[in-house]
């Protein structure tokens, strides 16, 4: 499964820490929150409106290393497509990700904040 997602952030760690070896990576996402069922009456009030991060761990830090010098950000976000495999132990199902790679827009209007559908993208460079 293939999953196209906005990068603000990343982490990346190769080395020992108390002689034990790690090698781990993770990526930060845009992700809007869930607003449809946002309800006020006499039971009470829920709301969300906006965005939240969402962290993606990565299998090892050569992926985030290769994507460095991209230099994600609030102000200077990128779209990375997420090769996204579900796994299960029999128990409990995850999601692991098997690759990513960078895109070259942002899918994030940089004047709104507003995550644009490939279709505007798409009229956006005809024009």
């Amino acid at each position: 499964m293939e999953l196209v997602v906005e990068i603000v952030g990343m982490k990346a760690f190769k080395g020992t820490i108390d002689g034990k070896v790690i090698d781990s990576a993770s990526l930060f996402g845009v992700v809007r929150l869930d607003s449809r069922f946002n309800r006020r009456d006499e039971s009470g009030t829920n709301w969300k409106t906006g965005f939240a991060l969402e962290e993606w761990k990565l299998p090892g830090s050569e992926m985030a290393m290769r994507m460095m010098h991209l230099n994600p950000s609030i102000k200077n976000p990128i779209s990375v497509k997420l090769e996204i495999e579900r796994v299960s132990n029999g128990k409990e199902s995850t999601e692991v990700i098997i690759d990513a790679v960078p895109l070259n827009k942002s899918i994030v209007d940089q004047e709104t904040g507003e995550i644009k559908s490939p279709q505007a993208q798409h009229q956006k460079k005809a024009a």
